[in-house]
């Protein structure tokens, strides 16, 4: 395929990198990279690595930056919000979505989507852990439990300890009590899960949630996270194949639809 067909979406997030590949017949290829080093040279790295991943001969000029460090990325023709992307990306997969819920490192955020694909109105917890990954992440640390282990421990639990959603300090606190009154750790990490839902459900509440939801980020990965979200809101929830690139994948439709 000609280079001038291919187009790019770069996600710069607080944790990853992704990069999507995008020709007018779908998505050719992505890649996600851990994002420790400075924006604009990982941004370079992800979008070199999908390219190698199929073969592709060149980077493609035209290349539209999102995330929180879309700023770095200095060769994209431009930029374009988190919420713009998530909406695009997830009506791009899901045109019959009407509700995404991006739960991300760092926040999360509840978007609503016009039947084109629009954002409509959103809500967010940029000032808050709770709700988060990074929420997670600090529990994981606290319990010394892999984070990737978190939510099948957190599934077969039997039982739920109470854990706040209001505040992640507050919950550090409880849950180190819980550990030292001898708490199996398959309940603090139930109750852990049921705070984050509890969280996201409140920002949900904000825009009001729509039938269709999809639900895209990290978070995405963790399946008692999903689980209780989905009993939570009484609707089924569309996961993207890859939930972490649907940012890059609006950027890269914006890419698409931009003057060549």
């Amino acid at each position: 395929m000609a280079g001038e067909d291919v187009v790019a979406g770069i996600d710069v997030g607080s944790h990853n990198v992704s990069a999507v590949l995008l020709s007018p017949t779908g998505i050719l290829g992505y890649a996600i990279l851990a994002s420790a080093e400075e924006g604009e040279r990982a941004a370079k790295r992800a979008l070199a690595q999908a390219c190698a991943r199929v073969g592709h001969a060149s980077v493609p000029t035209v290349v539209v930056a999102t995330g929180c460090g879309r700023g770095s990325v200095r060769f994209a023709v431009r930029e374009s919000s988190e919420v713009v992307c998530q909406a695009r990306g997830a009506h791009w997969l899901f045109p019959q979505a009407r509700t995404v819920l991006n739960l991300g490192a760092e926040s999360s955020r509840a978007v609503r989507i016009s039947p084109d694909g629009r954002a409509a109105a959103f809500a967010t917890n940029d000032k808050c852990a709770a709700g988060s990954g990074r929420f997670l992440e600090l529990m994981a640390r606290v319990l010394e439990v892999p984070l990737e282990e978190m939510g099948d421990l957190a599934l077969a639990a039997d039982a739920r300890a109470e854990v706040s959603s209001r505040c992640a300090v507050f919950a550090e606190s409880e849950v180190i009590s819980h550990i030292h009154r001898g708490l199996p750790k398959a309940h603090i990490l139930a109750g852990i899960h049921v705070a984050v839902v509890d969280r996201i459900v409140e920002i949900a509440g904000r825009i009001g949630v729509e039938r269709e939801v999809v639900v895209t980020g990290g978070l995405a990965l963790n399946r008692a996270l999903l689980a209780e979200l989905e009993s939570r809101l009484g609707v089924p929830l569309l996961i993207p194949p890859e939930p972490r690139i649907v940012g890059a994948l609006g950027a890269a439709l914006a890419a698409m639809a931009s003057p060549k």
